[in-house]
């Protein structure tokens, strides 16, 4: 078993809402002028709201641009509104009122987009998120890795003053941090260190990165995972200190590598003429339909995202840095 770094206690699955549900009950106590903007999604600590504030939930219905605009208005006026829903919809069809009304004058508004996977297909299924979130202006982006993770950056964007938008994944990834954590906004951290390669990971495939180490272990290979929790701004340091270390850097992400955290990694590593890099993520395509099971999930394999496929690809990565042969790359 690899030997992680402080901070790191490996548990069961856990899901990912059930941090940001403890998150969103500090945060609501914390701040009296936060209210929640919903798009007929629930609401996050609905039993604290229902008993102590129903007056601070605003329900906008299936109306995801009205909901962005009148959280801006909220905003204007000095409350928080904290906007949930899905991002298919909430980014999908909000896009330019998250622009214009939101972003270009930089309200504080924090937005909570609850990203789909699996049978509910293409319609559901955002992979083009990442790519379109990290090019607006002046927009935190977070993707926490694990239940204890979301609590703590939920807790966090509440602390920052201006735009953030939270990706709040389907999946339910492994517990990875200790309730100590000290979580950072902006700030990378690194989950295991390694001398042969790199995997920087954000959100559920962090847990298949972790995965994918005990393998590569297993087959004589010590590879650091770090975990790119804020995907925007990118932790630069933290990128071009692993290029420097190890020469070999996979990223893997829940997205379309276009765009995502792979391509903001590769431009970083451009820029300072470091490192070999092979993108994990989604192609050039969308979605589909599959099967998710507890101990099957078809589209991750559809799409090359499982512990195996990072294994290949981390091999092809050395293979690339050194020179030589890749061994089993994905094609």
């Amino acid at each position: 078993m690899a030997k992680f770094n402080k901070y790191i206690e490996i548990g069961q699955p856990a899901m990912i809402t059930v941090g940001v549900e403890a998150g969103m009950a500090k945060v609501v106590q914390k701040y009296n002028n936060v209210v929640d903007v919903v798009e007929d999604t629930g609401t996050l600590a609905v039993d604290w709201f229902k008993k102590n504030a129903p007056y601070r939930i605003v329900e906008c219905g299936i109306a995801e641009a009205n909901a962005s605009v009148v959280a801006a208005g909220l905003a204007a006026e000095g409350l928080t509104p904290y906007i949930l829903g899905f991002t298919f919809a909430t980014l999908g069809r909000a896009y330019n009122q998250i622009r214009q009304s939101i972003l270009i004058d930089h309200f504080n508004v924090k937005i909570i987009g609850r990203e789909m996977w699996g049978e509910l297909g293409v319609s559901h299924n955002v992979v083009e998120g990442i790519g379109s979130l990290r090019v607006l202006p002046n927009l935190i982006v977070l993707s926490p890795a694990d239940v204890v993770e979301a609590e703590k950056a939920f807790v966090a964007m509440a602390d920052y003053i201006g735009p953030v938008y939270f990706r709040l994944e389907s999946q339910n990834p492994m517990r990875i941090f200790t309730n100590d954590y000290p979580f950072e906004l902006g700030k990378a951290y690194t989950i295991k260190d390694g001398k042969d390669a790199t995997i920087i990971a954000t959100g559920y495939m962090v847990t298949e990165a972790i995965k994918a180490v005990d393998l590569l272990e297993k087959e004589g290979l010590d590879v650091e995972i770090i975990n790119m929790s804020t995907l925007k701004p990118l932790d630069e340091e933290a990128i071009i200190n692993a290029a420097r270390k190890t020469g070999a850097i996979v990223t893997a992400e829940l997205g379309s590598i276009i765009g995502g955290l792979g391509e903001g990694v590769g431009a970083l590593l451009a820029e300072n003429a470091i490192g070999a890099l092979v993108r994990v993520g989604i192609e050039d395509e969308f979605s589909q339909s599959a099967r998710i099971t507890p101990d099957r999930d078809e589209l991750m394999m559809l799409h090359g995202l499982t512990a195996q496929d990072l294994v290949l690809s981390v091999k092809a990565c050395i293979s690339k840095r050194d020179g030589s042969k890749p061994r089993g790359k994905r094609v």
